[in-house]
């Protein structure tokens, strides 16, 4: 009987502290879980962007999230809500026997993270959301706060990417805007001062009117010549045969090879002005008209030429002219080098002309290269801002799948198991004291 109540109380003295401690200092906390979907494709609205469809590195950018969900910026904005500071968990916070002893207090902050578990559910686009208090409430309020602030922190971070992007490009697609506008004006002007919209057809057709009118002057030039060897001639043989009296008739003008280019040349001019549809006022059709009057005057100097020269030598042939001088080859000298200095002023005039048009092509084909190639640049910048405008409310890939929920049975409560354990030091305890107790008697 004696070792009977020995047993009983060894038992009780092993196992009675311990069950004590365990169903007063163990206490059972509530766990409640949210879910966050995070889906591996960005959807799109219209367009198709390096911002949208499948998430390269899929399981790192879900890595990433599980970092911003515990990360000091959303944990601090669920401690900044109202709702959060009021709960038992924030103002009560519970405390380990040794945290009691040494009377340490850890911040919330540490808090939070400590008692926070994200984990993303294998094989699944699912990440779990989970938090442990004693208050099935709070914890429930705590997982919701977490789950909203992470959700406006993902929200903002990507509207203000959106935003600094759209102002990067409003701003490019200003500057080309006004660009090309500059630009077009520095074209405009450049065709306004040559008097046309295709400066090549006009260059081409004064370079044959420079080689025409080259032409002239060289052949002139070679008729002077010979003028002047033929004068020098007759001086030396002033005594000489006397010239041919023998009327003849008068040539036409068309007998003339060089009045005939002359003529063809002011025709050819005419023609033109006749069938261009210009404006009167424009450059091109003023320059027009004043080629033909020189043309014209030309034509008609040398028609007085061949007058001339014709008279010359009717007034040779009756005897009314000076005999035995070469009047009339004189006159043609002095009328031609009088030709020659119009000829020479109107080469060097059209010169001038062509090399003005010819720079200014030059500079309106180069500034017409660069507006072309800022026109495709704006067409791209506005096509991408167009983009950026129609896919900016397109959902992203990351939502709150479903909220807190708390289960009716606390998270991990082992404290019948501690109990079953302590019943079974007891019993063993008592069970020596029983084998000793024997021995000893």
């Amino acid at each position: 009987m004696r070792r009977l109540a020995l047993v009983l109380v060894v038992f009780a003295l092993v196992s009675a502290p311990m069950i004590t401690a365990i169903w007063t200092l163990i206490v059972p906390k509530y766990q409640a879980r949210g879910e966050i979907r995070v889906r591996p494709i960005i959807p799109r609205l219209v367009f198709q962007t390096e911002e949208n469809g499948i998430i390269p590195l899929y399981e790192s950018f879900v890595n990433t999230q599980v970092s911003l969900i515990r990360g000091p910026i959303v944990l601090q904005r669920v401690l900044d809500q109202q709702e959060i500071r009021g709960t038992q968990w924030y103002r009560n916070p519970s405390q380990s026997l040794m945290q009691r002893l040494r009377k340490d207090t850890i911040p919330p902050l540490e808090r939070l993270g400590d008692g926070l578990s994200v984990r993303p559910r294998p094989q699944t686009e699912i990440v779990d959301v989970s938090f442990t208090d004693r208050d099935a409430k709070d914890a429930r309020l705590i997982v919701d706060a977490v789950l909203d602030q992470y959700i406006r922190y993902v929200a903002q971070k990507s509207d203000d990417t959106e935003d600094m992007l759209s102002r990067q490009l409003m701003d490019q697609y200003k500057m080309l805007e006004r660009e090309i506008q500059g630009r077009e004006k520095i074209c405009a002007e450049l065709q306004k001062s040559m008097g046309t919209e295709a400066p090549q057809d006009l260059i081409s057709a004064r370079r044959i009117r420079l080689d025409e009118t080259q032409a002239r002057l060289s052949e002139l030039r070679g008729r002077i010549a010979l003028l002047d060897s033929q004068m020098k001639q007759a001086a030396g043989t002033s005594g000489g045969d006397s010239p041919d009296r023998e009327m003849k008739r008068k040539p036409k003008y068309h007998e003339d090879a060089e009045w005939r280019k002359l003529d063809i040349s002011a025709r050819t001019i005419g023609h033109n002005i006749a069938a261009d549809r210009r404006d009167p006022n424009d450059p091109a059709a003023i320059r027009a008209h004043k080629d033909l009057e020189f043309a014209e005057e030309l034509l008609h100097l040398r028609e007085a030429q061949l007058d001339e020269q014709w008279n010359d030598q009717v007034a040779d042939a009756d005897g009314s002219g000076n005999q035995g001088k070469p009047v009339s080859v004189e006159h043609q000298l002095a009328e031609a080098q009088r030709e020659e200095g119009l000829l020479r002023a109107e080469v060097t005039t059209q010169e001038a002309e062509f090399k003005r048009l010819f720079e200014g092509a030059q500079s309106l084909a180069k500034e017409n290269s660069i507006l072309q190639q800022k026109r495709k640049l704006f067409d791209a910048v506005r096509q991408r801002l167009d983009e950026k405008n129609v896919e900016r409310n397109v959902p992203g890939p990351i939502e709150v799948l479903a909220k807190a929920e708390v289960p009716a049975e606390f998270h991990n409560d082992h404290r019948v198991v501690f109990t079953a354990v302590a019943l079974a030091l007891g019993l063993c305890a008592a069970g020596g004291a029983a084998l000793i107790t024997r021995k000893t008697k």
